[in-house]
């Protein structure tokens, strides 16, 4: 590999470090934003965040990202798009921790398996591995999930929760990634 394109990676010059200070310019709502970006980064797939962040960033080519990673500019482009879409995926959905949702969520349903469920599918956006938390299956997780969020729906009291399972329940998909770890062949 090129030293020069070596040296543009990882120098220090091009890091956010090395930026002057806006904090006078920009407003305190953009900050905030910015600290969530790179708080919700740590929730995606480390490869895609490592690519989010040298190409957004660092303004690293996604031809050169391919010829890192070992992958083609396609894949790169594909894996860039979806990492982004997580990222605002996450940011659109409020940080509810488990135990306010079991404790709001007791209040409101009656049964002890769909507030597991709810609380799970918060936590983790996988209908599979809650399927395996509770020992029921996928269907049965989808159909409990569905039936609290219409519930959820008819709730005056509980519209927070209703909008932002039904952000979840928008983007399940997206948000839903693989812990295992993706093979990544870095050339140098």
């Amino acid at each position: 590999m090129d030293p020069l394109i070596m040296e543009r990676i990882f120098s220090e010059e091009n890091t956010l470090g090395s930026l002057e200070t806006l904090s006078d310019e920009v407003s305190e709502e953009t900050m905030r934003q910015l600290r969530n970006v790179f708080h919700q980064m740590g929730r995606i797939s480390p490869l895609e965040a490592d690519l989010v962040e040298l190409h957004f960033l660092k303004g690293i080519s996604q031809k050169m990202l391919g010829k890192i990673f070992g992958y083609t500019q396609p894949n790169i482009h594909y894996r860039l798009e979806r990492g982004k879409k997580r990222l605002i995926a996450l940011m659109s959905l409020p940080e509810f921790s488990p135990e306010f949702l079991e404790s709001r969520l007791s209040g409101f349903l009656t049964d002890r398996k769909d507030i597991e469920v709810m609380v799970l599918i918060y936590k983790y956006s996988s209908q599979s591995k809650v399927a395996t938390f509770v020992g029921e299956s996928q269907g049965k997780v989808r159909y409990r999930f569905l039936r609290c969020l219409n519930s959820l729906s008819k709730s005056e009291c509980n519209q927070d929760l209703f909008k932002a399972y039904s952000c979840l329940e928008e983007n399940l998909t997206l948000l839903r990634w693989s812990e295992h770890k993706e093979k990544v062949k870095v050339i140098l």
